[in-house]
C-alpha cells in the first residue's frame, strides 16, 4: 500500500513539474490571449525600472471580453509555479500578481507582473528583469485592495518606486 501511495505522489509531482511554465513562456502565452496584444505605445512607468521590459495589454474590454480574456489569463498563470509568486491578490473584481524567478542571472531576476481591473476592462502584463533590491521591495510591498481597486506600492532604498494598481 505504501508503495502505491509513494508511486502516486511521485507521478503527481512529475505531472506538476512538466506543466510548469517559465516566466518568459508565460508572457508569450499571455500576449496571445484573445483581446491582449504586445504594446510599444503604452506608458507604464514600471517599464523604465525593468531591464529589457516588454508589455502586453488589453484596454476597454466589455463584459464578455473580460470573462474570455480573464479566464485565459488565469489558465496560463496556473501553469507558473506558485512558489515564484512574490506578491499579489485577487477578489474577482481586481487582481495583481507578481512573479519572480527564484534565481538571478548576473544579479537580475526575471519578473512577470499581471494586473487586471474589471471596472475599466483592463489587463496589463509586464515582463522583464529586475535587480535583487527591486525584487525584495516588490516582495515586501504592502498590497491594498478595496472593492474593484488593488494597489502595490514598493519603495526602493535608492528612491525609485514601483506602483502597480488598477483604478
Amino acid at each position: 500500500m505504501k508503495k502505491i501511495v509513494l508511486f502516486l505522489a511521485i507521478a503527481v509531482s512529475l505531472a506538476f513539474n512538466t506543466s510548469a511554465m517559465s516566466l518568459k513562456d508565460a508572457f508569450n502565452a499571455l500576449s496571445n490571449v484573445p483581446n491582449i496584444s504586445v504594446r510599444s505605445d503604452y506608458n507604464f512607468p514600471i517599464l523604465g525600472l525593468t531591464e529589457n521590459g516588454e508589455c502586453a495589454a488589453a484596454l476597454n474590454l466589455n463584459e464578455a471580453q473580460i470573462r474570455e480574456s480573464g479566464n485565459a489569463v488565469y489558465t496560463i498563470l496556473n501553469q507558473v509555479p506558485l512558489a515564484w509568486m512574490i506578491n499579489g491578490g485577487n477578489n474577482n473584481l481586481a487582481a495583481a500578481f507578481i512573479y519572480a524567478s527564484p534565481e538571478s542571472t548576473n544579479g537580475i531576476y526575471e519578473v512577470l507582473m499581471v494586473v487586471m481591473g474589471g471596472k475599466l476592462g483592463e489587463i496589463a502584463i509586464v515582463y522583464g528583469g529586475i535587480d535583487k533590491m527591486a525584487k525584495d521591495a516588490l516582495q515586501n510591498a504592502p498590497l491594498k485592495m478595496e472593492a474593484d481597486k488593488i494597489s502595490i506600492h514598493a519603495s526602493l532604498p535608492n528612491g525609485d518606486t514601483y506602483d502597480i494598481q488598477t483604478d
